[in-house]
């Protein structure tokens, strides 16, 4: 803990974090034996659009965070509201080496497994590592990207889950499942660019 801030001020930094709507993820590689890691993961963010990169943050203490270190690849699975299973799986400690029995996984086609029902897949190569304090920020560069038609996202939202009639709804007809000209759809709001 930075010494300089409070017991006071590191809990209400703790709960201004819990008041951020966040999207489940569950983050996927693979080792060079061929064993599968992964992790359930909030802390996933679009950073940049040229380059095409996403960052995501992984606790040092983690068990993802060796591998992903070592392996320089991942792939960032966006949960649906009805795979709180797999977050829940994901997220214990407990059959570690079981978590991927838990859904429909493709661990053979591509550089890192993915859920083959989740409402995305990007596929990354880490491009840079970034040490901060309990954290490593892992910043990859986009390789692939896998996008099904609906979105109803599982939503953390101060210690909870949305119930998933409160997160879903479907893209029109036409707009940015499989390429099509989503760009033409994008909104924008006076100095907030939406992608």
């Amino acid at each position: 803990m930075n010494s300089t801030v409070s017991d006071t001020t590191t809990e209400a930094f703790r709960l201004a974090m819990r008041r951020f709507a966040a999207t489940v993820s569950i983050i996927s590689t693979t080792t060079e034996d061929g064993a599968c890691h992964g992790m359930a993961a909030t802390a996933v963010t679009s950073l940049s659009m040229d380059p095409l990169s996403v960052l995501i943050a992984v606790n040092s203490t983690a068990s993802l965070h060796g591998p992903l270190s070592e392996i320089g690849s991942y792939c960032v699975n966006v949960l649906h509201a009805t795979q709180r299973k797999q977050c829940e799986v994901f997220s214990s400690k407990k059959d570690r080496e079981k978590r991927f029995d838990s859904g429909n996984w493709d661990i053979k086609s591509a550089k890192s497994p993915f859920l083959i029902d989740a409402q995305a897949n990007i596929f990354c190569t880490v491009e840079r590592m970034v040490d901060c304090g309990s954290h490593t920020a892992f910043i990859g560069l986009v390789d692939e990207v896998r996008v099904d038609n609906s979105v109803a996202p599982l939503i953390y939202l101060d210690g909870g889950f949305l119930k998933e009639t409160e997160a879903a709804f479907r893209l029109p007809h036409g707009v940015g499942a499989h390429g099509n000209d989503a760009k033409g759809n994008a909104r924008q709001l006076e100095g907030i660019e939406w992608l």
